[in-house]
């Protein structure tokens, strides 16, 4: 039977009051992170043990703070490519390896945490790791970047991108400081690639272009307004 108060109310029960509090309290993403982790692994055909060892896994992450939902399209991809479970969990442990060493990394540089709170641009340093690209010149990026968090992702594709052109990493990192510190949004970096091949094509130095982007840089709001500044 329905209760009320004295002022003609209805009344909840106090465990179902209590109830209600605690589910409104509940971080739900974790709540649906262990959902599709749970249905990823009913569609996966693995015996209990191998189920039993990923979940374990997963909560293991979970207590070590490491972003969960980054691991999840390992597991996704492996369920769905009918990988095995110990190849699927050897996968998904050493990105979770990428992540511990880009977290260390990170905080290594700043104690702010921004680049942590920011779930894409942890990824993206576990990516450079895994990508080999040396810690001392991501920890060159993050310095570089701290002013300018934003352009953190765009300004690491560029400076892949400028070394696999053959840029040496002193002149890459000063474009790169140019561009961050212009108006030019950072979603538009890459287009100095076509920059510095349009140089190559007038027989102009690399040297001399990251010159003329350094001195224009800042006077320029798009790539193609810097392009009319150095050629």
């Amino acid at each position: 039977m329905k209760r009320l108060d004295a002022a003609g109310r209805m009344r909840f029960p106090r465990f179902v009051f209590i109830v209600c509090i605690c589910l409104y309290l509940l971080p739900l993403p974790a709540v649906l992170y262990a959902q599709s982790i749970e249905d990823a692994l009913a569609r996966s055909g693995y015996t209990a043990a191998d189920r039993g060892a990923i979940t374990d896994f997963f909560a293991r992450i979970d207590r070590e703070e490491v972003p969960v939902e980054l691991l999840l399209p390992k597991l996704e991809e492996g369920v769905s490519k009918r990988i095995s479970a110990p190849r699927v969990l050897e996968a998904l442990e050493r990105e979770a390896q990428f992540l511990r060493r880009s977290r260390a990394l990170i905080l290594g540089v700043t104690e702010q945490g921004a680049l942590l709170s920011d779930r894409a641009l942890w990824a993206r340093t576990a990516n450079l790791l895994a990508g080999g690209i040396p810690e001392s010149e991501i920890e060159g990026l993050i310095h570089l970047c701290l002013a300018n968090v934003e352009g953190y992702r765009p300004a690491t594709y560029l400076y892949v991108a400028l070394k696999d052109w053959g840029l040496p990493r002193q002149s890459a990192f000063e474009l790169i400081d140019a561009l961050l510190k212009s108006p030019i949004a950072p979603e538009s970096y890459m287009g100095v690639m076509n920059l510095l091949a349009a140089g190559r094509r007038r027989r102009i130095a690399p040297d001399e272009i990251v010159r003329r982007i350094r001195r224009s840089a800042a006077q320029s709001l798009t790539i193609e307004e810097l392009e009319r500044w150095i050629y």
